[in-house]
Order: C-alpha cells, then sequence, then structure tokens
C-alpha cells in the first residue's frame, strides 16, 4: 500500500476518506427481559429454577462456550454481515480479514481496477454512558495507478510520494458499507458519529 505511507504527513485527505460509528447492541435488552419474572394466568410468581410449589429443577450443568469479548465479538457480526452482501452489494473479489477487533477489506473500483482498502476498527465506546461500541473506518486509495496498468505495484512504490486524489471514490465504499451495517436490526444499532 505505497500511497499510504505518507498519508499521515501530508496530502491527507487526497485519497483517504474516515467514518465513525455507534453501535448500540440489543444484548442488554434480551438480559433484562429475561430476568422479569413470569406470571401464570392465576397471577400467581413462578420464579426461575422452580418446578412448582416448594420444588427446585435439577441444575443442570452446561459446558461454557469460550466467549469473544464484546470488541471481538461485534467484530465477527459485522465480517460474517459483509460476508453475506458478497456478490451483490459489494464486489465477490473483495477480501475480508478479521485480526482481533479489526477488519479489513480490500476492494477493485472502477473499471480499471483500482485497489482500495478499508479499515474498520472496533473499540468500547469510552465517551456514551449506556456503553454499545465505537466503530472506526478508514477508507484509502493504495496507489497512485490502477492494477491493469503493466507493472503497476512497482510503479505505485515508485510514485508513493505524488498526492493524487480518488474522486470521492472512498467516501463511496464508506457510505455503502454504513447502508450494510445500517440494514441489519436484530444485533445492533448503527448510528454515523463522525464523517471525514
Amino acid at each position: 500500500r505505497p500511497a499510504t505511507w505518507v498519508s499521515q504527513y501530508f496530502c491527507k485527505n487526497f485519497h483517504e476518506s474516515s467514518m465513525s460509528w455507534h453501535f448500540e447492541t440489543k444484548g442488554k435488552r434480551k438480559k433484562e427481559s429475561m430476568e422479569r419474572r413470569l406470571k401464570s394466568k392465576s397471577g400467581v410468581e413462578i420464579l426461575p429454577g422452580r418446578a412448582g410449589p416448594g420444588r427446585r429443577a435439577p441444575n443442570r450443568r452446561v459446558k461454557k462456550q469460550s466467549r469473544l469479548k464484546f470488541t471481538s465479538r461485534i467484530c465477527e457480526d459485522l465480517r460474517s454481515q459483509f460476508e453475506k452482501e458478497l456478490g451483490k452489494k459489494l464486489p465477490k473479489e473483495a477480501k475480508i480479514v478479521r485480526e482481533a477487533n479489526r477488519l479489513t477489506i480490500s476492494l477493485l473500483t472502477g473499471n480499471a481496477y483500482w485497489l482500495n482498502v478499508v479499515e474498520l476498527e472496533v473499540v468500547k465506546n469510552p465517551s456514551l454512558e449506556q456503553g454499545g461500541a465505537l466503530v472506526r473506518g478508514k477508507s484509502k486509495s493504495t496507489g497512485m495507478l490502477p492494477l491493469s496498468v503493466p507493472f503497476a505495484p512497482v510503479l505505485n512504490v515508485a510514485l508513493f510520494w505524488a498526492p493524487f486524489t480518488d474522486g470521492g471514490t472512498n467516501q463511496q465504499l464508506l457510505q455503502l458499507l454504513e447502508k450494510i451495517m445500517v440494514t441489519e436490526r436484530e444485533k445492533w444499532v448503527a448510528k454515523r458519529l463522525h464523517s471525514g
């Protein structure tokens, strides 16, 4: 990704774009609904773990599954959501790689095949009291020349210092991923916080 080597020092917003979203998970609501006491038709409260008047149901030991961290679980859910859209909203050739709480999506855009990379990082949201997750997304063009040009990877390394614009492609890619994230309603509710 030669074009990203100097983007943080100069020509910063020429060929990159960023967005961040707040994810409110629905697990908290499920937990609250499970903790409520049940009432029978006669109005008697049924306590969890009771099989009848004064009797306890046998405790069954269930193996604890290895639980992912909160941020890793959101990241895994995002990966599976994006993989469902391969060949529909996302190109079939897109590569999605997950490492801990980071997702990297590599896409070929346009007819000439420019390589763009979208990086999503999932962290716990420190600024909101209700919790949830903060997803920071950055989309970057990896080189000045498209991959359809012969020796483009080598030439892009030689031209890593040259500023170029992406024509708004990176912003469009983030908006496309945002549409996919917003359509999921069972696991989370996503809201955009920042765009730049």
